[in-house]
């Protein structure tokens, strides 16, 4: 008998990655804060880490992805008993999947990676592997994802592109008028992941005076359940 393919714990994993993120953020937010006459963790240390946390979290989503696609291509079906339904048939096994979903004949996980770091050719191939398939739901919050990775990316790197594409995000999220005003002398990811969210997130966010990081940890939740339902 051919062995079931699992999935859930895919989503199962990553949902643990978000709320040991949430954890560690919440931990060094509550710390006493340093100054001159107490002792404490030193406020930038504090931005530090919710960036690296931030970080981490964007992989770990990016890891969901992949690790959910290759294994609906190879016939996997969560244990509500959903499955993607395939126009034409489904992969035998995990590598004749990466080789469907790379178009490598040679795919060597080891060596090569799929592309789903960008978020439009994840929906794009379901499109076209799949008649049914829960990966549109990426497609309703594209901005948001890409948002992130432009956060991402300036945590990771200090290239202009980098810089630039980061200002633009965090002037999206602060300002109603974005091009009207600079951003604050020194903003960094840090500041703008502790800071609640004012717009483009869901109403209850703004009215629950939610995070950036919290905003995001949430979306990410909530599409991993989608997605593996």
């Amino acid at each position: 008998m051919t062995r079931r393919i699992a999935v859930d714990h895919v989503r199962d994993n990553f949902i643990r990655e978000i709320q040991t993120a949430r954890k560690l953020v919440q931990s060094i937010h509550a710390l006493p804060r340093y100054s001159p006459k107490s002792q404490g963790i030193h406020p930038s240390h504090v931005l530090q880490v919710a960036e690296l946390a931030f970080m981490g979290l964007v992989a770990s989503w990016e890891e969901f992805l992949e690790g959910t696609l290759v294994r609906y291509v190879a016939n996997a079906t969560t244990n509500s008993g959903y499955k993607p339904t395939a126009k034409i048939g489904y992969s035998a096994t995990l590598s004749d999947a990466y080789v469907v979903l790379s178009q490598n004949p040679n795919y060597d996980p080891a060596k090569h990676y799929l592309k789903v770091t960008d978020y439009q050719w994840v929906v794009k191939t379901a499109d076209f592997l799949f008649s049914v398939h829960p990966y549109s739901c990426i497609s309703n919050q594209l901005n948001l994802l890409k948002y992130a990775i432009s956060i991402r990316n300036r945590v990771a790197h200090a290239s202009d592109k980098c810089r630039k594409d980061f200002v633009l995000v965090a002037k999206l999220f602060k300002f109603a008028a974005p091009n009207a005003q600079p951003l604050p002398q020194g903003f960094t990811p840090g500041k703008l992941l502790f800071e609640n969210v004012q717009r483009h997130f869901p109403q209850q966010c703004i009215q629950r005076q939610t995070t950036h990081f919290e905003a995001y940890a949430s979306l990410y939740e909530v599409l991993a359940r989608q997605i593996v339902p």
